[in-house]
């Protein structure tokens, strides 16, 4: 049976690595490596392929939406897992360390499933399946790039490149790839679509919710600094808000609750008298 990867595109390409693990790449790892072996075990690789793959005529014909999400656990063998999960620790790691659990988690997975989604649209007719989770990992990629573009990595461990030009050949050789008539065991498409899913994130999603964080900090900063002439009131609100604040650099816009943001939008209308963006 005929059936194609979705592989980082690249082999020997590594920065230099820290070992921690932070617990969002941590749980996918272990999931991915759950789902490897017991597909391994299953001695039922074609089937599952078939049901928790990404087929494009079955998610259109057939509505098995699922499958946008299960594709992204399952792998066609062991070097194509080991090096997907490799980049996803290379690579992600930093990312979550910056933004926090949830929100890597979010943007992982809306790359992996708008790539899905992407490679639906523009195979429709297609009945081989796509398995591994390249899609979220092109998008985790093109993230680093814009998080740290001038860091170095080492090409076949030997040859320095700055991040921000491995993305770029990345995307150049999957957008060409993805135009070849020629069948390919690699999804390119899925890649490309990873990457684009992974720029429109971050342009309309993630710089918005940076835009909103960095008012806050930048308005409500000077709660610290208000020592003198502040009644009981005044303290409390500055402890909450400074909590608050806290809990958004640790783990991102998302981990605050519907309350904790309307005091923060209270907060700063008491405070300064003007209304934070929406």
């Amino acid at each position: 049976m005929r059936y194609q990867y979705t592989s980082p595109g690249f082999r020997r390409g590594f920065s230099r690595p820290t070992f921690t693990i932070p617990s969002g790449v941590k749980l996918l790892v272990i999931i991915n490596i759950i789902v490897f072996i017991l597909t391994e075990l299953s001695g039922q690789r074609n089937m599952l392929f078939s049901s928790f793959g990404l087929v494009p005529n079955q998610v259109w014909t057939n509505f098995k939406v699922w499958q946008l999400f299960t594709y992204l656990f399952v792998h066609g063998g062991f070097l194509h897992i080991f090096f997907n999960m490799f980049v996803l620790w290379m690579f992600g790691k930093d990312l979550e360390i910056q933004w926090g659990k949830n929100e890597f988690l979010l943007f992982y997975f809306t790359c992996g499933i708008g790539a899905g989604l992407m490679t639906v649209l523009f195979s429709i007719n297609s009945i081989v399946p796509i398995v591994g989770a390249s899609g979220a990992i092109y998008g985790l990629l093109v993230a680093y790039g814009f998080t740290y573009p001038n860091r170095m990595v080492y090409l076949y461990g030997l040859f320095p490149l700055k991040v921000k030009y491995m993305v770029l050949g990345l995307g150049v050789i999957a957008f060409f790839a993805s135009l070849s008539a020629n069948q390919s065991n690699v999804s390119h498409i899925t890649h490309l679509s990873g990457m684009i899913i992974g720029v429109l994130y971050i342009y309309f999603i993630l710089n918005w919710k940076n835009i909103k964080m960095e008012y806050y900090r930048l308005r409500l900063k000077n709660l610290k600094q208000k020592t003198s002439a502040q009644n009981d009131e005044e303290v409390l609100m500055n402890k909450k808000v400074d909590d608050i604040l806290d809990k958004l650099n640790a783990s991102g816009w998302d981990s605050l609750t519907e309350q904790e943001e309307k005091y923060l939008t209270q907060a700063s209308k008491e405070l300064f008298g003007d209304h934070p963006p929406n």
